[in-house]
């Protein structure tokens, strides 16, 4: 199960950092910049921590190969309070207008509409969650013949319903 947390990590990084490089292009092809702020956000640094048994002083090992005897994903700590600012069941904010974080929630379901639009409807981003400009636990939503990869937060009627459900906000119409 920790390697399926830690790749669904690896893997919304790549997308966000994909969002990214689409949004600059776009911001570098413009004659104008957006009229509005591009937060500028990322997943917490984690990594996977194995503890081995070790060979006792004096005894003799009968394989080089140590299996672990125990994992742990660890992570950045993020001091603030969390955000849910969109849930794996929905592609839009979870949070009102008037409500902090919204903006960042916004973004955040534009970045999904590029993921969602340049894997050709096959995977994006959900349960966007955190503080500031750091994320955390974030889910990669696939087409189903490859939800296994991603573990069980991967929701198919989310993917396959994504276009019918997903309002464009003023980050999408802006981008394209």
């Amino acid at each position: 199960k920790l390697f399926k947390e830690a790749n669904v990590l690896y893997w919304a990084r790549a997308l966000l950092t994909f969002s990214y490089e689409y949004i600059d292009h776009c911001i570098s092809n413009s004659s104008e910049p957006p009229p509005f702020h591009i937060p500028r956000l990322r997943f917490v640094e984690a990594g996977l921590a194995l503890s081995h048994d070790q060979v006792q002083p004096g005894q003799k090992s009968k394989s080089t190969i140590r299996m672990p005897r125990a994992g742990y994903l660890v992570e950045e700590l993020i001091t603030d309070n969390f955000l849910k600012y969109i849930h794996n069941m929905d592609c839009n904010p979870m949070l009102d207008p008037y409500e902090v974080g919204y903006e960042i929630a916004e973004f955040l379901a534009c970045t999904q509409h590029i993921q969602y639009a340049k894997t050709g409807g096959l995977a994006f981003i959900s349960d966007y969650q955190g503080r500031s400009e750091i994320l955390s636990d974030p889910q990669v939503l696939t087409h189903p013949y490859d939800a296994d990869v991603f573990g069980g937060g991967n929701i198919e009627r989310a993917v396959s319903a994504f276009k019918q459900k997903h309002n464009c906000n003023d980050y999408c119409k802006w981008s394209g």
